[in-house]
């Protein structure tokens, strides 16, 4: 799938046995930053739709910004299903290529230039069936990550499918979140494969 965004894991095998237990409380300091991130990100998108619909064109700070929110984003979430080990570093990058140092790469390509005009305004309604999608995938995602944690507890490694359906998460809501805060027009697909 030829789509400009995408999410690459480097997923270890085991991870810890006690992790389960107490991994979500390390991650409070990235959970409010988190919390900041996505009120902007929202707030920012509301006025890009108004911007490309006046203009046809993305500014390059606000795709900078939305691409740091949707990386950060994903390095807290993978973490805190623990498909990985790696505390998520406190550093913000806004580079349409991932500079890496994460297990996480997130690499998104913001169309700045050439904007569909009509669409950027009814963006919400038009990406309706990708929301019920991700809603529906995420409940999916959260039962799935709730059984991996106990198999954890006892065993010290996820589920290789468990594992792969919950990273097929990542990159169908990458996708999303990259045509809702409106990188891009292209459409995502209403799948999950790489």
């Amino acid at each position: 799938m030829d789509y400009p965004a995408s999410v690459s894991v480097d997923a270890p095998d085991r991870v810890a046995n006690w992790r389960p237990l107490v991994h979500w409380i390390l991650l409070l300091p990235h959970q409010v930053i988190q919390m900041v991130f996505v009120t902007a990100a929202w707030l920012l998108s509301i006025l890009t739709w108004i911007i490309i619909f006046i203009t046809g064109k993305l500014p390059a700070g606000i795709a900078n910004f939305q691409v740091m929110y949707v990386r950060h984003y994903h390095r807290v979430l993978s973490y805190l299903h623990i498909i990985h080990e790696q505390y998520p570093k406190f550093e913000f990058s806004s580079a349409a290529d991932d500079p890496g140092g994460s297990p996480v790469a997130v690499n998104i390509a913001a169309q700045l230039e050439n904007r569909n005009r009509l669409t950027s305004l009814f963006r919400v309604i038009y990406g309706l069936p990708q929301i019920v999608f991700v809603i529906v995938y995420s409940y999916l995602v959260v039962a799935v990550v709730t059984i991996a944690y106990v198999i954890i507890l006892f065993t010290g490694r996820w589920p290789t499918r468990m594992r792969s359906f919950v990273i097929g998460f990542y990159r169908a809501h990458t996708r999303y979140l990259s045509f809702i805060h409106a990188l891009n027009d292209k459409y995502p697909p209403l799948s999950a494969a790489a």
